[in-house]
């Protein structure tokens, strides 16, 4: 006989799937991110805007809504291997789809500095189209010194967008933890998961009520005696 599921599991499940859902788009989007001939995407609508910087964010926003919320959810569940596996195919999941992300902002500054055709870039810079990202880039901020601001910003949040989720999926697994805001100190670090935390005290509570008939046990003997 299955059992029944808890209404938290039932939300549990709806969420993760939603957020399988918003990953899900946002592959799609990425596949079409390339695609110049609108007539040969999935969303004609996103295939023809001209600026390519102005398809991945759509693709980062979407992708990273869905993420978050996959790992959100995961670190609520109460079975440990369960919340693990999760957690653990997210992060590698997040990691591998922002490797590129990052790589991109750094092959982009020696580009910029030195543009060269197409026909002349590496096999990965090809692949990702440095050029047509550096060609967004320049429309939006002009080849100058915002340009180049604009890629330091985006290269620190590439580093983060990449470390972020390997700390808290890293702290969820092997330690327990997440990060969130604490009740004592200062406001925002480590906690302990709060699915966990809940588990620990209501084991402390059954620990409590299981000494108590021992103590009142020996109490009466005592009292007996005397």
């Amino acid at each position: 006989m299955k059992r029944e599921l808890k209404k938290n599991e039932k939300v549990q499940i709806g969420l993760l799937s939603l957020a399988v859902a918003i990953i899900i788009l946002g592959i799609l989007f990425l596949v079409n991110a390339m695609q110049e001939d609108p007539a040969n995407g999935f969303f004609p609508a996103f295939c023809e805007i001209d600026n390519l910087i102005g398809k991945y964010i759509i693709v980062i926003l979407t992708m990273a809504c869905g993420i978050m919320l996959f790992s959100n959810v995961a670190i609520t569940i109460e079975d440990k291997k369960l919340r693990d596996g999760l957690t653990i195919g997210i992060t590698a999941f997040s990691t591998v789809l922002t490797v590129p992300l990052v790589y991109v902002f750094i092959a982009i500054f020696p580009y910029a500095a030195d543009p060269v055709p197409f026909e002349e870039l590496n096999a990965v810079d090809a692949i990702m189209r440095t050029d047509r990202i550096h060609e967004g880039f320049v429309d939006w901020f002009s080849d100058g010194g915002l340009m180049w601001a604009v890629y330091a910003v985006m290269l620190v949040l590439s580093l983060v967008f990449i470390t972020f989720p390997l700390l808290t999926g890293i702290l969820a697994v092997k330690n327990e933890q997440t990060l969130g805001f604490k009740k004592e100190g200062f406001p925002f670090g480590v906690i302990t998961l709060p699915v966990v935390a809940k588990q620990r005290a209501a084991a402390a509570a059954e620990a409590c009520e299981g000494k108590v008939p021992e103590e009142d046990a020996a109490l009466a003997a005592a009292d007996e005696e005397d």
